[in-house]
């Protein structure tokens, strides 16, 4: 699994249209096309083949509870993104993940976003030591 954790000034995206890569690639029923968040912490998730998906999705959430605790923020979202790595766990592996990270983060308002489809994006970082962090597990 590899991530990158950003804590954002101000985070939206809006659903353009559905994915239809990697081949496997089940997009999840939209329910909202747009989400907004300001001041939280926006953690962009990559799902690999290599993955024990329990071990690294522990991994993960302890890692993003660090960052919510450094910056005093509890908002978290989550959002699955394929873009990290070339060698990408299967659809229903990655959703898995993902839901295990939203459960392991049931103490924090979690924003997840919708798997399976291309986004608009905007992201304001903040600039300070720790805003930006990438994770390999």
């Amino acid at each position: 699994m590899k991530a990158l954790i950003f804590h954002c000034k101000e985070y939206k995206i809006q659903i353009e249209k559905l994915a239809n890569r990697p081949k496997d690639v089940e997009p999840e029923e939209i329910t909202e096309r747009k989400q907004e968040s300001r001041n939280c912490i926006a953690a962009f998730i990559t799902v690999e083949k290599k993955d024990d998906i329990e071990t690294v999705s522990s991994e993960i959430s302890k890692e993003i509870i660090k960052t919510c605790k450094e910056v005093g923020r509890d908002e978290v979202v989550i959002v699955p993104f394929a873009h990290l790595s070339n060698n990408l766990a299967k659809s229903k592996d990655a959703k898995q993940a993902i839901d295990l990270i939203e459960e392991h983060l049931k103490d924090k308002k979690v924003i997840r976003t919708h798997f399976g489809s291309h986004k608009s994006l905007l992201l304001n970082v903040y600039g300070h030591v720790g805003a930006v962090r990438f994770r390999e597990f």
